[in-house]
């Protein structure tokens, strides 16, 4: 917009200052209007406010102060003989012209210099314009924009917090109550001042209080040009900070997002699904209630950008019940959790591997949430196979574990090496300290720093100190190995009373399951291969010695390890040391090296030595329980994530959820409708006394675990007739000291025999309110006469104000579905299975109090999921739950 400044500093200047009196040279005072009038001035009731008056000489100009006290200005056309006799006009300036004329000339001059200001500005506007697009283009925020127009203008341009006082200018420091106002978005500025030769300027900039200040500075006052300019920034810098806040949100927002999945899979690498879950489930809804997973492992190509790849993995996993984690231990992967229940994950990666021929997946099989450690490594020892494999995807080949092929006694061996710990630990400590190595041994010490949020370092003094603790000696590679071993072996089912432990670690590794697995792994390997393993393992991994034994180069000894690693899936290198101890192992287990290179530092007994014996409790009669055959307790504690399964249970579980997808969902919230359905009757009936029948294999929490966190002088008898659940409850159970927990090993189709038992009579005063569990139990009693009259058996003989909590497989949602589960529970274990209608159920429960909500779906009972949530599971969870009250 013109102001007097242009009009009496511009090139050429058009007017010159000629007030007197109290009207100030104002070179900011804004021209909106040129008008000419005689020397009366302009008629009554016109207006007059930043109009521009052109006069003749002659008018003395009393109208001024009458009605045009806030013109622009009076320009006074003719000859003045002295500027002293330029009459007083107030505050109203007062100019005479330097071009020649009388008042239409001038006027018409001053039009024209009025045109060329508004075709400044709209060249002005365009410019600004083009720097803000290309400043919102680049991102870098509005420092580009103030370099630009401190360039233009010859000042010194910057932002600063309105709240930071001790940074504005002294020029307006006389000012400070009207710059406060700005900062509130009370006025809209601009503030000015001047002092020290400098002209400031001050606009505040933002979308809404409270507002930034740019401050602009020069050594000359700022015109009219420069003023409309500052204005326009100010506009620009307010978008910009915008844009610049805004995407400083969405970044943040997304390493918070970023930051929960890596926090969430952390805590699935320790065994924390509970913590896991209150991270994952606003990332990925219904992921955590899935029954069971698979973990994908994606290896970028070199030079790709993996937040880019994630993105495309993003797009194809789509709407899919997944989460996508940045890998926190290696740079170049991607980490991808998969609801089991869907298609395989491998297939919906497959294009994304084919997109690039250098990109790597590895993919585990399923499994339960509460495993998602052994998937993930799993996974990875699969990217080693996909890189040589046609489409860059592999499969894991199913191969289980070695801890997992070995007997009873390699157990007992374990728990005796470890034995320091128990006994020099507090609980919470040694199960971090085991957290802890377990990641340094399986990934190596930065690795599983980066894992777990640690130094390096510190993994590594926890590793020294673990190996201290257990007398072995970390340098050496089979001590390593050892610990390593039993380490896994520790992580399985303890061993029941009467388990010999093994003399040593070749005493456990000198077994037929173990030979069969090391000539597995070995079995894609030339006799080049394994001499050089062999010879690379003897020399304690050193590259160098290895390659002068060798008689080759350090480079092809690498080139040697990486084929070695394709064909065995096993990374073969230093930060996955995990990997290196198993292939210790079946070089041992097959033959290839000496027995000294898996003993270490430890003096054993010869392999027929005597070997100390775990005695079994007085009165015990305990049968080993057989690990290489499927069991059903065994697979149902596997659905439940529990550890009390074996090798040969996982693979018929793989089986079972392939043929019956929703199997896991099941078995899942039946429990969680029993301890929902517990908590419940502890808390809000003040039920003291539990009775469990088909216990089945302690899975925490159990049922006394909860009952006891309500209730801790509450009692809890399990009864099960099977002897595997026998076998490993007597080990596992425990309970509050303020309550009691017993096992009883029993026929719950046995009612009077069960409620005779010293166990029950010696632990519940049946006098007394029960809550009698029978979850999951009934359908394995198809004939629906033993069925009613097992239970009347039970709620008969309980007093009343007793509580039954019941679930039941049903067909009524998923025909099926359930009758797959059904086949596979008569195919694996010759048991016939039978699914109930709800009205089959309803006849169960003839004669008892329901408590609310009745009989639903057990995953409705009392849930504080959302509606929403709860419809996506109704067909796979296939079960009724119901609490009724004994009257």
């Amino acid at each position: 917009m013109l102001t007097l400044g242009h009009l009496t500093a511009g090139a050429p200047p058009l007017l010159r200052w000629a007030s007197t009196g109290d009207a100030p040279d104002d070179p900011g005072r804004v021209v909106e209007r040129i008008t000419r009038c005689g020397p009366d001035g302009p008629p009554v009731g016109e207006r007059t406010e930043r109009v521009l008056l052109v006069t003749s000489a002659d008018s003395t100009l009393e109208w001024v102060r009458l009605r045009a006290e806030n013109a622009a200005g009076v320009v006074l056309c003719g000859e003045i003989g002295d500027l002293d006799e330029v009459p007083d006009c107030g505050l109203v300036p007062v100019l005479t012209p330097l071009v020649p004329g009388g008042p239409v000339r001038v006027a018409e001059a001053l039009m024209g210099a009025q045109v060329a200001v508004l075709q400044a500005e709209v060249r002005q506007v365009e410019t600004y314009t083009n720097v803000a697009a290309h400043a919102m283009a680049e991102g870098g925020g509005p420092q580009g924009v103030l370099e630009w127009v401190s360039r233009e203008t010859r000042a010194e341009l910057e932002v600063v917090d309105g709240y930071r006082e001790q940074d504005w200018p002294p020029e307006v420091s006389r000012q400070t109550n009207l710059l406060r106002e700005l900062v509130r978005g009370r006025e809209q500025g601009p503030v000015r001042g001047k002092g020290d030769g400098r002209y400031v300027e001050v606009w505040p900039v933002g979308v809404g209080p409270p507002h930034r200040l740019l401050i602009a500075s020069r050594d000359r006052p700022w015109g009219g040009r420069g003023r409309f300019g500052l204005e326009q920034v100010a506009v620009m810098v307010a978008g910009l900070l915008r844009e610049e806040d805004v995407t400083e949100r969405e970044r943040r927002l997304h390493a918070a997002v970023q930051a929960a999945r890596t926090s969430a899979f952390q805590y699935l690498m320790v065994g924390d699904v509970t913590s896991a879950g209150r991270a994952v489930e606003p990332l990925a809804p219904g992921l955590m209630a899935a029954g069971v997973v698979q973990v994908a492992v994606l290896e970028k190509a070199p030079g790709e950008e993996r937040e880019e790849v994630a993105a495309e993995v993003e797009e194809a996993l789509q709407w899919a019940r997944a989460l996508t984690v940045l890998c926190p231990v290696d740079d170049a992967q991607l980490i991808i959790i998969w609801d089991g229940a869907q298609a395989p994950v491998n297939t919906v990666l497959e294009p994304v591997a084919e997109a690039d021929p250098d990109r790597a997946v590895g993919v585990s099989g399923r499994g339960p949430l509460e495993h998602a450690a052994r998937l993930y490594e799993a996974a990875v020892v699969s990217v080693e196979a996909a890189r040589r494999t046609p489409g860059g995807v592999a499969v894991h080949d199913g191969r289980p574990p070695l801890a997992e092929l070995l007997d009873a006694s390699a157990g007992g061996w374990a728990r005796e090496l470890l034995a320091p710990l128990e006994r020099n630990l507090a609980d919470a400590e040694r199960r971090r300290l085991l957290e802890v190595c377990s990641a340094g041994i399986a990934m190596g010490a930065q690795g599983a720093g980066r894992l777990l949020g640690l130094h390096r370092d510190t993994v590594t003094a926890r590793l020294d100190e673990l190996t201290a603790r257990v007398g072995l000696d970390r340098a050496l590679l089979a001590d390593r190995a050892k610990l390593d071993l039993a380490m896994r072996l520790a992580d399985l089912p303890p061993p029941v009373p009467g388990v010999a432990p093994a003399g040593g670690v070749r005493q456990v590794l000198d077994h037929e399951g173990a030979a069969v697995w090391g000539n597995g792994v070995l079995s894609g390997l030339s006799s080049r291969l394994i001499s050089a393993l062999a010879t690379w393992v003897e020399h304690e991994l050193d590259r160098e010695e290895t390659a002068r034994a060798l008689d080759i180069s350090p480079a092809t000894l690498a080139s040697w390890l990486r084929e070695a690693g394709t064909f065995t899936h096993l990374p073969l290198r230093k930060d996955r040391p995990g990997a290196v101890h198993e292939l210790l192992w079946a070089l041992y287990t097959a033959g290839h090296v000496r027995p000294s290179t898996v003993t270490g530092s430890e003096g054993e007994a010869a392999r027929t030595g005597a070997a100390a014996v775990t005695e079994a409790a007085p009165g015990e009669d305990l049968a080993q329980p057989r690990t290489d055959t499927a069991h059903p307790a065994r697979l149902y504690d596997y659905f439940l994530g529990g550890r009390t399964n074996y090798a040969a249970d996982r693979i018929a579980a793989q089986k079972t959820v392939e043929a019956a997808p929703g199997v896991a969902v099941m078995a899942r919230e039946n429990r969680a409708f029993m301890l929902r359905a517990a908590r419940h009757l502890a808390a809000q009936a003040g039920i003291r006394q539990f009775l469990d029948l088909g216990a089945g294999i302690p899975t925490e929490p159990n049922l006394h675990q909860v009952a006891q966190a309500e209730a801790p002088a509450a009692r809890v008898v399990y009864v099960d007739d099977d002897p595997v659940v026998q076998a490993h409850a007597q080990v596992l159970l425990g309970g509050s000291p303020a309550g009691r927990t017993a096992f009883l090993h029993a026929d719950a189709a046995d009612p009077a025999g069960v409620l005779s038992s010293p166990e029950v009579r010696e632990s519940l005063d049946l006098t007394q309110p029960v809550a009698l569990s029978a979850v999951a139990l009934l359908p394995f009693v198809p004939d629906d006469r033993v069925a009613h009259e097992m239970l009347r058996g039970f709620t008969g003989e309980l007093p009343s104000g007793s509580f039954l909590m019941l679930s039941h497989l049903t067909a009524d949602f998923d025909p099926e579905g359930t009758e797959s589960v059904c086949r596979q529970y008569e195919k694996m274990a010759g048991i016939e299975v039978k699914p109930r209608t709800r009205d089959e159920v309803a006849a169960l429960l003839d004669g008892l109090e329901l408590v609310e909500p009745g009989i639903v779906l057990v995953h409705r009972w009392r849930s504080e999921r959302s509606e929403e949530d709860l419809a996506e599971d109704d067909v796979r969870v296939g079960s009724y739950g119901a609490v009724a009250r004994i009257p």
